[in-house]
């Protein structure tokens, strides 16, 4: 099956001709995945206004129709196209990839400096630091990159653009803060376009915290379970006491009801979801001060 290249392509002022090029073979490439996936499921792909294509499939019973819509992007802002939803999972760009290795590599450093007490003492106990980098990383991959990645993975879901941006400066200065010996980061963000209802958007900034009160239960049971164990078991069950108050601490500063944080966005949908989310973190964080492992 092939497809006519129907793409509204708005070149914006200052792309070059290799940029042009680039997304021109960018465009092929996803009708070409686009064209696979409709012939596993024939008559699922269709062309709607103005030659647009638009993907149709059916969630549990109800059809959706989602346009598949190629922008190009101002400078700065790494690959200059992005699919707003295609099947087959999320999307990433090269330059979101180098984004989140970026911010994930500086962060860790920062959050080990921090927990080692700054930069000297990191430097008279190395494998002190070694330890904490090890502990920064989980907590880096689990309460901070899974928290971004449901923002995404949500934000695709409906339809819109989502990629991760690094905060650099945000990043430099929690470097800094971690060699001093406390950590206050603003590492970076998943930025969302798109055109979504109050209820969606609410939707969109909820799975973030609900992430972390997930990765919180899941951790608490190896806590209680390992925290007095001897040896390695001894050792995961403090990773695992260390995830649960990091999630903690990330889910219910994020629901502070304050822009751009996502319990403003919460509550502009609705005062129940930002309540019963800050009262299942509360809930969570009596738990676990309360429960003594075993």
């Amino acid at each position: 099956m092939s497809f006519p290249l129907l793409f509204q392509l708005r070149f914006q002022s200052g792309y070059t001709g290799m940029q042009q090029l680039r997304l021109v073979l960018h465009t092929h490439r996803e009708l070409a995945r686009l064209s696979a996936c409709a012939a596993r499921q024939p008559n699922s792909l269709r062309w709607g206004q103005g030659g647009a294509p638009m993907w149709r499939e059916s969630p549990r019973g109800r059809q959706t129709t989602y346009r598949v819509e190629y922008s190009p992007l101002s400078a700065g802002w790494g690959e200059p196209l992005q699919v707003n939803r295609r099947p087959g999972g999320m999307l990433f760009s090269n330059y979101e990839k180098k984004q989140i290795a970026e911010s994930v590599a500086l962060l860790t450093i920062a959050l080990a400096l921090a927990l080692t007490g700054g930069l000297n003492r990191a430097l008279e106990h190395p494998m002190v630091l070694g330890v904490k980098l090890l502990m920064s990383f989980a907590a880096v991959m689990t309460g901070f990159l899974l928290h971004e990645l449901a923002h995404k993975w949500m934000a695709q879901k409906y339809g819109c653009w989502a990629e991760y941006r690094g905060n650099r400066n945000g990043l430099l200065l929690a470097l800094l803060m971690g060699a001093v010996g406390f950590l206050i980061a603003a590492p970076g963000a998943v930025m969302v376009a798109g055109h979504v209802t109050n209820r969606q958007h609410g939707h969109i900034a909820a799975v973030g915290p609900l992430t972390n009160i997930a990765l919180a239960l899941a951790a608490l049971p190896f806590y209680l379970l390992l925290a007095n164990a001897a040896g390695p078991l001894g050792w995961a069950g403090d990773l695992a006491r260390f995830l649960v108050i990091i999630n903690i601490i990330l889910g219910g500063f994020n629901m502070i009801p304050f822009p751009p944080l996502d319990g403003s966005k919460i509550m502009a949908w609705s005062n129940a979801a930002w309540g019963g989310i800050v009262a299942a973190i509360l809930a969570l964080a009596m738990v676990y001060w309360t429960l003594t492992p075993f």
